[in-house]
């Protein structure tokens, strides 16, 4: 492994190495340019990524040194602090989409933004390869700029609560002797908003575009992360009779229910969530699926209203959301109403047990997300199979099925 080694000549070569590996089980070389997502799905491949992604970290780490890795980490929101304002001067929007470039004076014009702005968070920007300046003040876009487009409400999520909610968790935990509360109305979220809702309650009621946007990012999230798990992972919905019940609780706009009865045509789908967000995931459902995908309001903390044998209780990114007194109050629901031959299935980040610069980059940044936002975490496999004995007794995992990338897995589990 990269990371067991801080000799720069012995890492140089397992870069190497793992390069042409990479390169040789990959349908196209990377490129900085704008161009569709590739996802990388051999394991060779995504194990040769690995290899480079860590190697290069402990590089830079060695040859940075410490002060200005430390140093480095500090100052990280001033990256947020560019994209946010990339985001609300809608910079990426105004760069013209099929790679030509665009002067700095009609990039002014078209924005409203002084050139002096423009420069600035450009600098910023072009460091990180997104945008570049092809020439003299004239910008075009990188694939990273030209994900801000496409990514636009996740943006927005990250870079207005999330970033404004971030300096507020130190006094959150401190006044609870660095205990995470177990409320998820007392968040740093909570206090940088000045509510005692939490998040959902807040942009779902108090603050409905930012509710709406919260959808939309998820959706994009998807889809730029590739088929979701329950898609690309659980075989056994492949061969389930027809007329199988999947119950996408929490389900939103209905992105994966939509994706999953198209991959199996046996199931129906039905997804739940509350009013406001059933609605547009009704409105906007395929007309060659209206048969077999329905959404139905429900509020997954008070009750699961679809039970009986051989139901499939699918929770993506929900339990995540909330502290561990919450999650057993979603699992009761379901334990309430299903039987043995039901399954729960738990489509989540299920964190490496080890820490370093191995560790799962995306699984340690989502987890303090969700310190921030609400009070809740992401887990390791020990913490889902304890989660579920806490919930009843007589829950159990029957099978983790992991993801070939990203730390993500699908925890199935049943009643013994």
């Amino acid at each position: 492994m990269a990371t067991k080694t801080e000799d720069i000549n012995e890492l140089s070569n397992i870069i190497s190495t793992s390069v042409k590996t990479y390169l040789s089980h990959v349908p196209a070389p990377p490129t900085l340019r704008p161009a569709p997502p590739v996802f990388v799905t051999h394991e060779v491949a995504i194990q040769a990524k690995e290899e480079i992604l860590l190697a290069c970290r402990r590089m830079i780490s060695l040859v940075e040194g410490p002060f200005e890795t430390a140093v480095g980490m500090g100052v990280a929101f001033m990256d947020t602090i560019a994209m946010k304002l990339a985001y609300d001067m809608k910079l990426a929007q105004n760069v013209p989409p099929d790679g030509s470039s665009i002067s700095l004076a009609e990039l002014a014009a078209k924005t409203g933004a002084p050139e002096e702005t423009i420069v600035r968070v450009m600098r910023a920007l072009t460091l990180k390869d997104v945008f570049v300046e092809t020439a003299p003040g004239h910008f075009a876009h990188t694939g990273g700029s030209a994900d801000i487009t496409a990514m636009d409400p996740m943006i927005g999520h990250l870079t207005e609560e999330s970033f404004s909610s971030g300096p507020h968790v130190s006094d959150v935990l401190r006044e609870n002797n660095w205990a995470v509360p177990e409320d998820s109305r007392k968040t740093a979220f909570s206090r940088a908003y000045n509510t005692n809702k939490n998040y959902f309650e807040y942009v779902y009621s108090d603050n409905k575009p930012m509710g709406t946007r919260f959808g939309k990012a998820m959706q994009s999230m998807s889809n730029a992360g590739g088929p979701a798990n329950i898609v690309a992972l659980y075989t056994p919905l492949e061969s389930a009779p027809k007329g199988t019940t999947l119950v996408d609780i929490g389900g939103g706009i209905g992105h994966v229910a939509v994706a999953a009865a198209q991959k199996f045509p046996n199931i129906k789908c039905v997804v739940q969530d509350i009013g406001m967000v059933v609605g547009e995931g009704r409105d906007g459902l395929p007309e060659e699926l209206k048969g077999r995908v329905e959404f139905q309001e429900n509020d997954f903390l008070k009750e699961q209203l679809i039970g009986g044998p051989g139901v499939y209780y699918y929770l993506r990114h929900i339990l995540h959301d909330n502290p561990d007194p919450a999650c057993r109050d979603i699992l009761s629901h379901i334990v309430n109403v299903m039987d043995s031959s039901s399954r729960i299935l738990i489509d989540e980040s299920i964190v490496d047990e080890r820490m370093g610069p191995d560790g799962d980059k995306f699984a340690v940044i989502m987890d303090l997300q969700m310190l921030v936002m609400c009070n809740s975490k992401e887990r390791t496999e020990a913490q889902w199979a304890a989660l579920l004995k806490s919930t009843d007794e007589r829950l159990v995992v029957e099978k983790v099925w992991r993801g070939k990338r990203g730390g993500t897995g699908i925890v199935e589990a049943r009643l013994a």
